[in-house]
């Protein structure tokens, strides 16, 4: 017996509709494919903008810095407040409350933060620092005891060790301090990578490498030096060093 033909219009239309599903569904793979495509290299892109952007503002710190010693005979000290204010702290006998903290952004007029919103580390040597001992060519030349490190070790010398350094905890933020909106702040998880542990320990000594990947970790810290001699320079040039 022949089966009529309204059933066999119905076969035919479910057949159609089928094969649109699948039609359909291949098409949107293709698509997802292409997204993940068009996507990668745009999200690179994002990333490298991130990082000019933290080259800038660190570059720009570090004139800013000049400019401060400039007019004052002394570099800032850190904020050292929690959570921060943007000022720096200083002591009763006008030496700084401590050596590290975060860089005073009001202060010295600058953005607050890096590219991916957290506040940039800042130490200075405390010969520098002094607001009523101002520093000479004499006693600035081997004063500092802050050490940088490269790729190929250290990157100064005893009479080049940098007055102050500001350093941006890069991409992932591990040991740095995140900016919360309403001017509140929260710490980052401590850094895995030994490199960008020893940058967020507090101590004299910092890396400045190029970013690196070592098993399960990261390096992507980013850093300026103010060069004693530099500072020197430019203040003797001022004519406010002798």
């Amino acid at each position: 017996m022949s089966r009529a033909p309204h059933n066999r219009q119905i076969d035919i239309r479910a057949a159609m509709s089928g094969f649109s599903l699948l039609e359909m569904a291949l098409a949107l793979v293709i698509l997802s494919l292409m997204m993940g495509w068009l996507m990668t290299p745009l999200r690179v892109q994002h990333g490298l903008q991130k990082y000019q952007q933290t080259e800038q503002r660190l570059y720009v710190a570090q004139q800013a810095l000049i400019g401060h010693a400039m007019i004052y005979h002394y570099l800032p000290c850190p904020d050292t407040d929690q959570p921060p204010d943007g000022w720096e702290n200083v002591s009763a006998n006008q030496s700084c409350a401590g050596d590290e903290g975060l860089l005073p952004w009001l202060q010295l007029g600058l953005v607050a933060t890096d590219a991916w919103g957290r506040f940039f580390r800042y130490r200075a040597d405390s010969t520098f620092t002094h607001h009523a001992q101002w520093f000479s060519v004499s006693a600035a030349e081997n004063a500092s005891n802050i050490q940088v490190s490269g790729d190929n070790g250290l990157v100064t010398s005893a009479p080049s060790r940098p007055a102050a350094i500001v350093l941006s905890h890069g991409e992932n933020g591990l040991g740095g301090i995140q900016s919360v909106s309403g001017g509140q702040a929260h710490a980052m998880a401590a850094p895995t990578h030994s490199d960008e542990l020893e940058n967020a320990d507090g101590d004299l000594a910092f890396v400045d490498k190029a970013q690196q990947q070592a098993v399960g970790a990261v390096f992507d810290d980013r850093l300026v030096m103010l060069s004693p001699k530099v500072l020197i320079q430019q203040m003797v040039q001022a004519q406010r060093l002798p």
